[in-house]
């Protein structure tokens, strides 16, 4: 590649050697002259020639730097564009230039090109067919369930969700690729059933564990209650410790279970109190069978009242209650091994330390609610007895699996259990102890362990016909590969630089305002986004807003993007609009066309939308000024054209940002061609 420094050194060698040359003629030439008037002659001679020789030479290599090497550094450049970005384009040299057939054969040669691009697509086209129509068809299948099916990393980032999803979440701006999940739900119950979902994969590490999966009800952050199903993805690459999350709202179901639950309890207190009435006039009549027959007929009557009053209350408790297990608790398979580990690991982060003795027994449970109950009482025992070192033991009993905690000291009283089960399980919880375990079907005692100077607290929960059930080994799944990956990792600003582009996403936006002066009043009447996950345009998720800017639209902007002040009037403010495309936004990074003006008008109203912009802005202005220095048109239209980008929607704020996107991923790529592949690479290359 011919560049100015090498043109500038060539000039420079020349014109030393050429002086060189030249000098050395002179010294020969006037040194062998003794006539002082012929050396004169000779010397102006020679100094003529010197003078015209330079000029030649000078207005030769400007000749050939502006005719040739110039025109040939910009067919660089084209070459690089018919390559990298756009193979139906035509080269632009300067007029005048000396390569005129060169520059024909690399028309030709693109041609040839994007004809080659046309088959091979034509021809993959043909072989893919049949795997995007299954594609399409898993898609649709997926896209029709009623529940909400997502596909989540190891670090609960969202990969994928379908349709159902956003009805279930109500269309909450958290749920997107590359969001957490605990953005959408309450983290508890689902870090509770992972780690007991890793344990059994660490446990059955050369077999696939055919309890696979666990079931839970949890809530989400907007109030609703969830009845959700976990199941780990197979260990392939990109996907370790991955998992399929399954939810269905079922609000209406947990008010209607919380009500006849309500009614249940409610309504026992008051048979008992009625049967205790019954019992005792029926041991007074037993006791003193010669009662008198007023204090009789006072008794029978009593015993009468009490009985359609219990016959009333159990009506209503028949018509009421179908089943009074709790919504909130889905019950499960659970080895004790599995929850001792879990809940050791919790423990150790207090300072406590559990050691797990005996052989493990099966359980059923609710996943969550065990792990809390676990590491309640143990954190109890640690805080009222001092203990920082205890044994769990299972044991089998009456058909109940009783996990027993050892530790060195004196029992705990029943007056301190009551204390402790009135309780919350958790400072977030709807729940105390008490009526965990109530629902559980469980409950609590302490007392002195057969071995002297130790004590015990035991806890009964029901038994697994696990327990009893040979293990099925499956042989391994054939692995499953799929372009569901993780695309965002922005929590480490200091990281961020060195991050390879293919793991980030980011969200290329375009507004439209009434003017060109925001501090001069002018404001943002349209707002829109689309995503970027994976170096491709995600279909579907796009954020496009219509803003009140209360004032009128000057007629000078509605001719630019057609917005009339009855468009706008009556749509949301710039602040819920902005705080919405924050949301959306999330930790991608933001891609604009001359994005310094979008971001001037959105940093006004950051601290009225209670948001903050913190990430790097990336701009295809700059960058295409970097990539394409050879010309001078770097308007949006203008870099569509020369990167072959359709033009649509121009001067709409969602059609602009669609545009400016497939105008990045193609400088992206061209970047990549480059050697430029990581974040701080496009900074750097940006602010050259």
């Amino acid at each position: 590649m011919v560049n100015n420094r090498r043109f500038m050194l060539l000039l420079v060698a020349g014109a030393f050697l050429y002086a060189l040359l030249f000098y050395g003629g002179y010294r020969l030439v006037v040194h062998r002259s003794y006539d002082p008037a012929v050396r004169a002659h000779i010397n102006d001679a020679l100094c003529i020639t010197a003078a015209v020789s330079v000029l030649f030479l000078s207005a030769l290599f400007f000749a050939l730097h502006k005719f040739l090497f110039q025109p040939l550094k910009t067919l660089v450049r084209e070459i690089h564009i018919i390559t990298g970005a756009n193979p139906a384009h035509v080269v632009e040299l300067p007029p005048g230039n000396l390569i005129g057939d060169v520059r024909n054969a690399v028309n030709d040669l693109g041609g040839s090109f994007m004809k080659a691009r046309r088959e091979i697509f034509e021809a993959s086209s043909a072989i893919s067919s049949d795997a995007e129509n299954s594609k399409a068809s898993l898609e649709i299948i997926l896209m029709s369930f009623r529940e909400g099916i997502l596909v989540c990393d190891d670090r609960a980032r969202v990969v994928f969700y379908n349709t159902a999803s956003r009805r279930i979440f109500h269309n909450d701006a958290a749920l997107g690729l590359g969001r957490s999940l605990y953005n959408l739900c309450a983290a508890g119950p689902i870090e509770s059933s992972l780690a007991v979902l890793r344990q059994r994969r660490v446990r059955h590490a050369d077999e696939r564990d055919t309890e696979n999966d666990i079931s839970f009800v949890c809530s989400t952050l907007q109030g609703a209650i969830i009845s959700c199903r976990m199941h780990l993805l197979p260990a392939v690459p990109g996907l370790s410790w991955s998992f399929v999350f399954t939810c269905e709202d079922i609000s209406r179901e947990a008010d209607a279970e919380g009500r006849r639950e309500n009614i249940l309890r409610t309504t026992v207190k008051k048979m008992r109190s009625s049967l205790t009435s019954i019992g005792i006039n029926v041991e007074s009549l037993e006791l003193i069978p010669d009662l008198d027959p007023a204090n009789r007929l006072a008794l029978e009557r009593t015993m009468a009242n009490e009985t359609r009053s219990l016959m009333n209350e159990f009506e209503t408790l028949a018509r009421e209650v179908q089943d009074i297990e709790s919504p909130r608790f889905l019950i499960n398979n659970v080895f004790a091994e599995d929850a001792a580990i879990c809940v050791a690991k919790r423990l150790e982060k207090k300072g406590i330390r559990l050691t797990m003795i005996g052989d493990p027994l099966w359980v059923k449970a609710d996943i969550h609610s065990l792990l809390m109950l676990l590491e309640f009482f143990a954190a109890k025992i640690h805080e009222y007895r001092g203990v920082d070192a205890m044994e769990i033991e299972t044991l089998l009993g009456d058909r109940r699996v009783y996990f027993n905690y050892t530790w060195e000291g004196v029992p705990v009283s029943q007056g301190e259990i009551r204390e402790w089960t009135s309780c919350l399980i958790e400072p977030s919880a709807a729940l105390t102890v008490e009526e965990t375990l109530d629902i559980l079907d469980s409950e609590v005692w302490s007392r002195p362990h057969n071995t002297p100077g130790f004590a015990v607290l035991c806890l009964p929960l029901p038994l697994s016909s696990s327990q009893w059930e040979l293990p099925v080994h499956i042989l391994p799944a054939r692995p499953v590969y799929t372009d569901f990956t993780a695309c965002e990792d922005a929590e480490e600003t200091a990281r961020l630089k060195d991050l390879p582009l293919d793991r980030l996403s980011f969200v290329v936006f375009d507004t439209e305002t009434t003017g060109l002066s925001p501090l001069e009043g002018d404001e943002i009447i349209s707002l829109a986004g689309v995503k970027i996950v994976n170096l491709g345009i995600i279909i579907g998720e796009t954020f496009n807003k219509l803003i009140d800017p209360k004032r009128s639209i000057p007629q000078s902007s509605i001719r630019i993007h057609g917005l009339t002040d009855e468009m706008v009037r009556g749509q949301p403010p710039i602040e819920n609009a902005l705080g919405a495309f924050h949301s959306f936004v999330g930790n991608s990074l933001l891609v604009g066309h001359n994005a310094a003006f979008d971001m001037r008008f959105m940093r006004l109203k950051e601290e009225r939308a209670g948001v903050r912009f913190r990430g790097p802005v990336l701009d295809t202005l700059t960058l295409s000024l970097y990539l394409h220095d050879h010309t001078p048109e770097h308007s949006l239209d203008a870099i569509a054209k020369r990167l072959g980008v359709e033009v649509k929607d121009r001067h709409t704020a969602l059609g602009d940002s669609l545009i400016t996107a497939q105008v990045f991923i193609k400088f992206l790529q061209v970047l990549k061609d480059k050697g430029i592949t990581t974040l701080g690479g496009v900074l750097e290359a940006s602010r050259r």
